[in-house]
């Protein structure tokens, strides 16, 4: 019986040593994509604010910012980032400004300062396609903070509204993920198998495929 429990213990701690190798490569992958939406956004919305802004201040102010920032001068940033957001009223270059001031405030760790900038901006944000980039963040900040609860909301609120987004599969692994992390495998068991269904064929229903087989 002894050697029975000492086999079944090695099969836990294997299970358990793999399970922990594939969320922590699992999260890499999926913020090193949040990271580089994060410089494409940067690019695509500064040409857009640049050509379509209501308040051709702000948009001055905003394309000051991402030259301090790629100077590293990230208080001058700021400070025109804080002058596009308290002056330009609710046009794209002060969400943009929030998006961007936002992302910074992280690089520093200061995420309860940054969650309230994504927040707005989720819910209000101009252009449209700057909420969900919001959302992603929102999730990665609750992540940041094992605030797992509170990702497990978030990630669900963005699968409902942003099913078509580009990043929905990386939202759905990591939901699943936050599930085995608040110990809710019947919850992760299902969404794994809605990446299966949704997802076929993909690198993502792959890898669902192989941890649901160590779940079940």
């Amino acid at each position: 019986m002894r050697g029975v429990s000492l086999q079944k213990m090695s099969k836990f701690e294997r299970f358990t040593n793999f399970l922990t190798k594939q969320i922590r490569e699992n999260r890499t992958r999926f913020f090193t994509v949040l990271g580089f939406t994060a410089g494409f956004i940067i690019l695509a919305v500064f040409i857009f604010v640049r050509l379509q802004t209501l308040n051709e201040s702000a948009s001055d102010r905003l394309a000051a910012a991402y030259m301090f920032l790629m100077n590293a001068n990230r208080q001058e940033a700021m400070s025109h980032l804080n002058y596009a957001i308290a002056y330009s009223g609710k046009t794209p270059a002060s969400y943009q400004a929030r998006l961007v001031k936002a992302d910074m405030l992280m690089d520093e760790k200061n995420y309860g300062a940054a969650l309230p900038l994504l927040k707005e901006t989720a819910e209000k944000g101009k252009p449209d396609l700057i909420r969900p980039l919001a959302m992603v963040r929102i999730i990665y900040a609750y992540d940041q903070q094992n605030d797992y609860q509170s990702a497990i909301l978030a990630s669900n609120e963005f699968i409902e509204k942003y099913p078509d987004h580009f990043l929905i599969r990386n939202v759905y692994l990591n939901l699943a993920r936050y599930y085995q992390l608040t110990d809710s495998p019947e919850d992760a068991k299902r969404i794994y198998g809605e990446v299966l269904v949704k997802f076929p064929a993909t690198k993502e229903a792959e890898y669902a495929e192989k941890v649901l087989r160590g779940l079940n």
